[in-house]
């Protein structure tokens, strides 16, 4: 086992990329959407994307987990989604562009992150496969909502409030198997 685990830093991304997408789509929600808010939280996710694809690239490239080989597909391929997502989520909301265009490539994310969290189930991958499986099913519906958000502009309200609601149950649940995974693996180290 090495002394680094680039899936803590990972988790610690989606966790702060997740509270940051509830804090956005509350102001949304609350009318306050206008092109500079845009534009903040834009340059946030896409700063939030480009060094998720520093943790992907750990997560591939590293034997960061060579007992369990099946972390690295299934953290380090949804890794490399997510750091995709942010970075395109940040570029649209920089430039002012529709999400429509990316809305289609997030129901394929979404759809590979719910396959991730029936894996975790199936197999118990990971120690807490519940809370793992609560990460993944939240993302993956996320990701798929914001196809509804992007075309049923009439219900962009309500869904905001529904979104933040998703994206909050994926930032708790990042920010426990990260905690866990944190102190897990400094116990590791610490006990060889």
């Amino acid at each position: 086992m090495q002394t680094y685990n680039p899936l803590v830093l990972v988790l610690a991304l989606v966790a702060v990329a997740g509270a940051s997408g509830v804090a956005y789509l509350l102001q949304v929600a609350r009318g306050q959407d206008s092109p500079a808010l845009r534009r903040q939280y834009g340059l946030f996710f896409l700063v939030i994307g480009v060094l998720s694809l520093g943790g992907f690239v750990q997560l591939l490239w590293t034997e960061w987990h060579a007992a369990f080989r099946q972390f690295t597909e299934l953290f380090g391929v949804t890794t490399g989604l997510f750091a995709l997502v942010m970075i395109l989520a940040g570029l649209y909301l920089v430039l002012g562009m529709d999400l429509k265009a990316l809305a289609w490539p997030g129901v394929l994310v979404g759809l590979f992150l719910l396959q991730g969290a029936r894996a975790v189930l199936d197999f118990e991958l990971t120690r807490n496969p519940a809370m793992t499986f609560l990460l993944w099913l939240s993302a993956g519906l996320a990701s798929i909502g914001l196809l509804l958000y992007a075309y049923l502009e009439a219900y962009r309200k309500p869904l905001a409030y529904l979104g933040a609601a998703v994206l909050g149950l994926m930032t708790l649940a990042a920010f426990v198997t990260g905690v866990n995974a944190f102190y897990g693996h400094i116990e590791a180290v610490a006990r060889r």
